[in-house]
C-alpha cells in the first residue's frame, strides 16, 4: 500500500459522505433524528457513528487517549452535527496526508480486550477498515434517505475516480 492510494481512499470517503450532507441538509430536523428499527437507528446517530470511528481509530494510530463518544442529544439536528463533522473530517485528512510509504507498513499495537488482547496491524490495514466502515454505513444511510423519499446516488469507487480525474 502506498500513501497516495490511502489519500485517494479517505477522498473517496469524504467526497461520498460530502454528497451524503448534501442530500441530509435538504431534510427537516424530525427527518433528520427520526427513530428507526434499523442498524443504529436516525440518519443522525448514522453519522454521528461513522465520524466518532473515524475520530476514535484517528486517535489510536497516533497513540492518544481515546476521545470520549458523544451524546447524541447535543445533535438535535443538521445543523448541530455538521461543525463536528467537518473538523473530525478535516484532522482526518491532515492526519492521512502527511502519511508516508514508510509509515503505512508500521505495525500499530493495540489492546482490545474484547477481542482476544493486544492486536497487531499494518497501519495501512487500519485506514483501510476505515473506510470499508465508512462505506458499509453509507449503505445503511442511502437505504434510509430512500425510505424517505430523498434522493440516493451509486457510491462506487470507480465512478468517483472516473467524476474526480484531471
Amino acid at each position: 500500500m502506498n500513501a497516495p492510494a490511502i489519500r485517494t481512499m479517505f477522498d473517496y470517503h469524504y467526497g461520498m459522505y460530502d454528497r451524503i450532507w448534501d442530500i441530509v441538509q435538504g431534510l427537516s430536523p424530525q427527518q433528520f433524528v427520526a427513530e428507526t428499527d434499523y442498524s443504529l437507528g436516525s440518519l443522525r446517530n448514522q453519522l454521528l457513528h461513522v465520524i466518532e470511528v473515524d475520530n476514535r481509530w484517528l486517535a489510536r494510530l497516533q497513540y492518544l487517549l481515546l476521545p470520549d463518544f458523544l451524546d447524541e442529544s447535543d445533535f438535535p439536528d443538521q445543523a448541530a452535527l455538521r461543525p463536528v463533522w467537518d473538523s473530525i473530517r478535516e484532522d482526518v485528512l491532515a492526519y492521512t496526508g502527511a502519511l508516508t510509504n514508510d509509515d503505512l507498513e508500521e505495525v500499530v499495537e493495540l489492546d482490545f480486550p474484547h477481542r482476544g488482547g493486544r492486536q497487531r496491524n499494518l497501519r495501512w490495514q487500519i485506514l483501510l477498515h476505515v473506510v470499508n466502515h465508512g462505506t458499509d454505513h453509507r449503505a445503511q444511510i442511502l437505504a434510509l434517505l430512500h425510505e424517505l423519499g430523498a434522493p440516493t446516488f451509486e457510491q462506487d469507487l470507480i465512478l468517483h475516480l472516473w467524476s474526480t480525474a484531471s
